[in-house]
């Protein structure tokens, strides 16, 4: 599955949802969700936002990929790969919707709430090192079996 979070850091507090679906369920965890058909990451991680928390966003950049496995004992039983996204915005102002509550949690104090460790994990590699990915946007045309490149951005 893939899967693209956005992260909003204001005054030293990032913006978490407490999870009411497996997995993580009731662990507080970054905000987003399923790539959609035909979505750019970017897109994906305003809108998902968005969605989540009221709180329209701008994209500022890829902080980080990762592939998660979650295994069951020594079988795996599920794989994300997750495109963590930097957001900017100024407004702290959110509205919760039935995806589960949402809080501001201190960047010092990760360790003292219920969050997802592999979150907290990718919160201080990708957003603290403050890393930034690059994202080729390619449009493919394809013409029986030929194929162009019709866009290309970077």
């Amino acid at each position: 599955k893939t899967i693209v979070c956005g992260v909003l850091v204001i005054d030293n507090e990032v913006l978490l949802i407490k999870r009411v679906k497996p997995p993580y369920k009731n662990h507080w965890a970054m905000v987003g969700g399923k790539l959609e058909f035909g979505e750019h990451v970017e897109e994906a991680a305003v809108r998902e936002f968005y969605e989540e928390t009221g709180i329209k966003a701008e994209f500022d950049s890829v902080a980080g990929i990762a592939s998660e496995i979650i295994y069951d004992k020594n079988e795996k039983k599920d794989h994300f790969l997750i495109f963590v996204c930097k957001l900017k915005s100024e407004n702290k102002n959110f509205i919760e919707t039935e995806e589960g509550k949402l809080k501001w949690i201190n960047l010092n104090e990760l360790d003292k709430e219920k969050i997802v460790p592999s979150d907290v994990l990718m919160i201080r590699d990708f957003i603290l090192k403050n890393k930034k990915l690059s994202i080729h946007k390619i449009k493919m045309i394809e013409d029986g079996e030929k194929y162009s490149v019709e866009e290309f951005t970077a």
